[in-house]
């Protein structure tokens, strides 16, 4: 995409932002956005992280993550990388949303009795990182490869963003589902509850380079360790402390794959901080020596499955 301050592109670009839905797929190894209204969007990134500056707090996009942020949000982004990410981010049509939920919601007989009628109620997304899935991230990534291959469609991308939509609708609904199982009478408490787990999480994804301890991801939540501890484990089914290392067992995996580093720069890059640690959490996490996860005999389900560009080794 060029630059929006180059004058041969910046009025063309503004006269249609934020009034359609649009796809923005570019690279970039340094590039700092302010903060904008925006529509509705989902954000990722590949081969590296992507910062979104939004409410106060530090959202970080990179290749095990999703961002889904609601429409009417100013929000800024941030990329500072050794290599270039790949950012990536879709965004709809202010009625694309109601659109998709009235098909969803209306039984067939209301859709033959009046196609046009439109059903509001889906209501806002949960604002929140999400690991990448086997719902909404196929369909994102099949959309990424599209566009980057040079498919200029607009029908066929109304009809992607459609299926997307359909998929993040679903993704909500699990989320309300898991929402409606934290034991609390409230609702506005279970909501809440909720949230601020979702700040915890933002929190790893953000530091988990660093030496965090359950103390610092409790306190990015605004709960006590022990509340935090006891409400994670009930949501998440594992521990803070077992999310962070799968994380770093994550990122630690791409750069056995794609790079040439050593071991001990790979532990220190990734928040092990020592060889041995590095060793275990990978041993544990995919139950193969780390020797076997460099030669790629083994490639891990889920998120590590989408691939990291080739990363040039630490000088």
């Amino acid at each position: 995409m060029p630059a929006t301050w180059d004058p041969a592109f910046r009025p063309q670009f503004y006269e249609r932002w934020g009034r359609e839905s649009a796809v923005i797929s570019a690279r970039a190894r340094r590039v700092e956005y302010p903060a904008y209204r925006q529509l509705l969007s989902i954000k990722a990134a590949f081969g590296g992280a992507e910062e979104y500056f939004l409410d106060g707090h530090r959202v970080s996009v990179d290749d095990d993550t999703f961002a889904i942020i609601n429409a009417g949000r100013s929000y800024g982004s941030r990329i500072e990388s050794l290599w270039p990410v790949h950012s990536f981010s879709i965004f709809f049509d202010a009625g694309l949303v109601d659109q998709v939920w009235s098909a969803l919601s209306a039984s067939v007989d209301e859709q033959l009795d009046d196609h046009t009628a439109r059903r509001t109620g889906a209501g806002e997304f949960a604002e929140r990182l999400y690991e990448h899935d086997r719902i909404v991230s196929p369909v994102l990534r099949h959309i990424r490869g599209a566009v980057d291959a040079g498919v200029d469609e607009p029908h066929w991308l109304d009809e992607q963003l459609q299926f997307l939509l359909a998929r993040m609708l679903k993704l909500q609904h699990r989320h309300l589902r898991v929402e409606a199982a934290i034991p609390s009478s409230k609702p506005a408490t279970r909501r809440e509850l909720l949230r601020r787990l979702g700040r915890g999480v933002d929190f790893i994804h953000a530091r988990y380079r660093d030496p965090i301890a359950l103390k610092d991801i409790a306190a990015a939540a605004h709960l006590s360790p022990f509340h935090f501890l006891r409400t994670f484990k009930s949501v998440y089914r594992l521990t803070p402390s077992h999310y962070l290392n799968r994380k770093r067992a994550a990122a630690a995996l791409r750069l056995l794959q794609d790079s040439d580093w050593t071991m001990a720069a790979i532990a220190e890059q990734v928040g092990f901080g020592s060889r041995t640690s590095l060793f275990r959490h990978l041993r544990a996490e995919y139950s193969v020596v780390p020797q076997r996860l460099r030669k790629r005999d083994v490639v891990g389900p889920g998120p590590h499955s989408i691939r990291a560009e080739r990363h040039a080794a630490p000088h």
